[in-house]
Parts: structure tokens; C-alpha cells; sequence
């Protein structure tokens, strides 16, 4: 078990709770689901990366905007620790903000964060970490046109000038702070099918089809196909099925990322039918146990949770591998764990007679 303990974190005042081998938040929207997955995935990943780049890459902003807010004022210090090593950030000057031109009066007490200290954490319990963020399907459409771009760039008479700096592109590329986050994700990726070892990746899924994720070294770009089941078509990823393609995005991630990694998943039922969602769920777990990873997936529907309890009962997990935590809001993240029993029973989760009663 991994102690963790997140204070005035967006939305979260002050949580603490314990992450075992497969983690699931699951509630409402904007309950801050999302906002405790990235808060563990940062605090860990920032011990070997700078924090306000890594925070803009995540967020697109700055600590103050991040910082929880209570009367328009964002709330310090902002800590996450991980089994005793903390991650914390506090204003080290706070500057009055001018009052301007045509202003109407403000109070006293506001001021701007001018600059901050920050406490990276000593230690984490994983070896790195991964993030595969709900938009994961339209960042990786985004990272396959570039190889296009490259390729067309080539054809054209003023190519052996363009080589010059086609080199350095997607690293430009991955580090503008466009569509957060965007730019974690794509080194995320890129990293984990490069970093480790060199070499292209490839898969199946049953019933679904096949891909391949080829890789060009000389420009650190990636492209990935995928091939229907029936006739042996090979799509790029712009016009493969959305499930098929999501399946390939988490599977190659994984392939080749060290044992002891963290990895984050967000909503892993998107652009799925039921039965590819038990599935993927499914893939997810025989990944999570062949690599020892530490899993932390967000989601809004019961089909992950019941399938996991399906494993359970099934003894491919135990039930102590297994923490399932319910997250609402008033106004702060609050959460209760949903105990997970050695038959692979569930307790109810809070809203289901709720919603039974609405749809029925």
C-alpha cells in the first residue's frame, strides 16, 4: 500500500487515502476525480522534472491558478505527499496588484504570487510515470500528422534546407503548452516507445483488429496504423474506429514502460461498446500484473468496477490488489472507499438507488 495525502489541490482541501496495484476514483463529474489522479502523477514526476514547466504542460497555468480557491484567493501551501515524501509549494513574495485605469476599488488584502518555493520530493515509490489523459485519441490524431507533414515537406524543391530544422520540430511541438495536457502526454508516449528500447510496436485485439507503431529516430516521430480484422486494411490512426485506436494507444504505451511504473488512465470506457469496455478492462489488468504497474484510472461508469470484481472472483486478483474510492463535492472533494469482498462483490455504490429510482 502507498500512503497519499493531497492539500489545496484544485478542488481537493485536504484527502488522504491508500493506493494499492489497481485504483479506481469514480463520482460524478467534477468531483475531482481527474484532479487526485493528476496530483499523484505530478508530485512523482516532478522529482526528475521541473515543476512549473511540468504544471504548464499539465494545466496551462501557473501554481496560483492551481492552488484552491477560497474567496477568489488561492489557498497555500499546496502539498502531495506519497509515503512520507512531499511534494509542497507556498508563495515566497506576495506583490500588491496595481490598481487599473478605470477601476473600480478592490480590496486591500488582494495581492499576486510573484514567486514561488518549492520542496520537490526526495523518493517515490515508482520508477516513472505515465499519463493517458481522456483526450489521448485526439492528441495521438494530432502527434500521427506531423510524420505527414514531414513527408510532404520532402517532396518539395526546398526540402534539403528544411532538413535542417525538421530534426528539432516535434520537440518544439511537444513542448508548446497547447491544449493541456497535450504536451506531457506526447513525451509520455514518445518516451515510452523510444526511451526504453528502439524498436517498433505491435499488437492485436481480439476481434478488433491489429496495429503497428512505427518509429523514425532520426526525428523522433511516430506513426501508428491499425488494421481491420476482416479484410486486413491498414487505416492510419486518423481514420481507424476510435475503440480500436484507444486500445492500441495504452497497449503500446505499456508495452516497453519499466516494471514499478505508475500509470494514469482517464475514462477507459470512452468510444467503447460494453463489451469492448470489459475487455479493455480486462487488458488493462493482465498489463497491470505483468508489469507490476501501480494503475490509477478515472472513470464514470460501473463496467471497469464490475469487471475488476469479476477478476477478483475469478482469483486473477485479490481483493486487497483492488482500492475503489467514490468522490463527491460540497463545496470540497470528499470521499468514501467502496470495499471490495473476496467474491468479488462490491458495495453499492452511494447513487445507485438514486438512480434507479430517477430511471424507474
Amino acid at each position: 500500500m502507498v500512503n497519499l495525502r493531497v492539500v489545496n489541490w484544485r478542488c481537493i482541501e485536504n484527502l488522504e487515502l491508500q493506493l494499492a496495484k489497481i485504483n479506481i476514483f469514480v463520482g460524478k463529474n467534477s468531483t475531482g476525480k481527474s484532479s487526485l489522479a493528476y496530483a499523484t502523477y505530478f508530485a512523482s514526476k516532478s522529482r526528475s522534472v521541473d515543476p512549473q514547466y511540468l504544471l504548464t504542460q499539465l494545466y496551462g497555468c501557473g501554481f496560483d491558478k492551481v492552488a484552491r480557491l477560497v474567496e477568489d484567493r488561492p489557498q497555500f501551501p499546496i502539498t502531495v505527499g506519497i509515503d512520507g515524501s512531499e511534494f509542497s509549494v507556498k508563495p515566497s513574495e506576495l506583490i500588491k496588484i496595481p490598481k487599473l485605469p478605470g477601476e473600480t476599488e478592490r480590496p486591500k488584502d488582494v495581492r499576486q504570487t510573484a514567486e514561488f518555493e518549492i520542496t520537490k520530493p526526495s523518493s517515490s515509490p515508482w520508477v516513472d510515470e505515465f499519463l493517458l489523459p481522456s483526450r489521448r485519441v485526439n492528441f495521438i490524431q494530432i502527434i500521427m500528422l506531423l510524420p505527414k507533414i514531414v513527408g510532404e515537406l520532402r517532396t518539395k524543391p526546398q526540402s534539403a534546407l528544411i532538413q535542417s530544422f525538421i530534426g528539432g520540430l516535434f520537440e518544439l511541438f511537444k513542448s508548446l503548452p497547447l491544449f493541456p495536457p497535450f504536451g506531457v502526454f506526447a513525451l509520455d508516449y514518445t518516451r515510452a516507445l523510444t526511451g526504453i528500447q528502439l524498436e517498433s510496436a505491435s499488437g492485436e485485439i481480439k476481434d478488433a483488429g491489429s496495429y503497428v507503431v512505427n518509429i523514425h529516430p532520426l526525428f523522433s516521430l511516430i506513426e501508428l496504423t491499425v488494421q481491420d480484422p476482416y479484410i486486413n486494411l491498414q487505416l492510419p490512426a486518423e481514420l481507424a474506429p476510435d475503440g480500436l485506436l484507444d486500445f492500441s494507444i495504452f497497449d503500446s504505451m505499456t508495452q516497453k514502460i519499466p516494471k514499478n511504473s505508475l500509470v494514469v488512465i482517464e475514462e477507459p470506457e470512452i468510444h467503447k461498446n460494453p463489451l469492448m469496455v470489459i475487455e479493455f478492462t480486462e487488458r488493462i489488468t493482465k498489463r497491470v500484473l505483468d508489469k507490476d504497474i501501480t494503475l490509477i484510472m478515472t472513470t464514470h461508469s460501473d463496467i471497469p468496477l464490475i469487471t475488476i470484481g469479476k477478476l477478483v472472483a475469478e482469483k486473477v486478483l485479490r481483493a486487497a490488489d483492488v482500492k475503489i474510492y467514490y468522490l463527491t463535492r460540497d463545496p470540497w472533494t470528499k470521499l468514501s472507499e467502496i470495499k471490495v469482498y473476496e467474491d468479488g462483490t462490491l458495495e453499492s455504490l452511494p447513487d445507485t438507488e438514486k438512480l434507479i429510482t430517477h430511471l424507474f
